[in-house]
C-alpha cells in the first residue's frame, strides 16, 4: 500500500513529460507570443512617447531660449523708446524754455520802450504845463503892476493851480 506512492512507472513519466512539452508548446504559441507582442507594442509606444516627449523638451528649450531673446531684444528696444522719448523731451523742453526766455526778454524790451516813451511824453506834458504856466504869469504880470502883497497872493494861486492840474 505505501508503495504505490512511491511506485515509478516509465510510461507514465514520459507521458506527464511530453504533457508538460504540448503544454509549454501552447503556452509559448498561445499565451507568451501574444503577451510578447503586446510588451514589444507597448515598449514601442514608450519609446515613441519618451522620443516625442524629447522632442517637446527640445523644442520647448529652443522656444524658450528664443523668447528670451526676443524678449530682452524688446527690453532693450523699449529702453532705447524710452531714451530717445527723453532726448526729445529734453531739447524740447529747452527750446520752450529758451522761447519763454526769449518772449520774456522781448517783452522787457518792449515794457522799456515803453517807460522811456511814457517818460518822455510826460516830460513834454510837464513842459507844455511849465511854458503855459509861465505864459500864464508872464501875461498877469503885464497886465498889472503888482507889489509885495499882490505878488504873493499871485504866486500862491500859482501854487494852487499847479497842485490843481497835477
Amino acid at each position: 500500500m505505501y508503495q504505490a506512492l512511491v511506485d515509478f512507472k516509465y510510461w507514465t513519466f514520459i507521458a506527464q513529460i511530453c504533457n508538460l512539452l504540448i503544454q509549454m508548446l501552447l503556452f509559448k504559441k498561445f499565451l507568451f507570443k501574444p503577451v510578447k507582442a503586446v510588451i514589444e507594442k507597448r515598449r514601442a509606444e514608450v519609446g515613441e512617447l519618451y522620443s516625442q516627449a524629447e522632442e517637446a523638451r527640445t523644442t520647448a528649450e529652443h522656444d524658450k531660449a528664443e523668447y528670451s531673446k526676443k524678449l530682452l531684444e524688446a527690453n532693450e528696444e523699449a529702453s532705447q523708446i524710452v531714451r530717445s522719448a527723453n532726448e526729445r523731451a529734453g531739447r524740447q523742453g529747452d527750446e520752450i524754455l529758451r522761447e519763454a526766455q526769449e518772449k520774456a526778454q522781448q517783452l522787457l524790451k518792449k515794457a522799456d520802450e515803453d517807460i522811456a516813451q511814457e517818460r518822455v511824453r510826460a516830460m513834454n506834458e510837464i513842459k507844455n504845463d511849465i511854458s503855459q504856466m509861465a505864459v500864464d504869469i508872464a501875461s498877469k504880470v503885464v497886465e498889472k503892476e503888482i507889489d509885495a502883497s499882490e505878488h504873493k497872493t499871485l504866486i500862491d494861486g500859482f501854487i494852487a493851480q499847479v497842485g490843481d492840474r497835477s
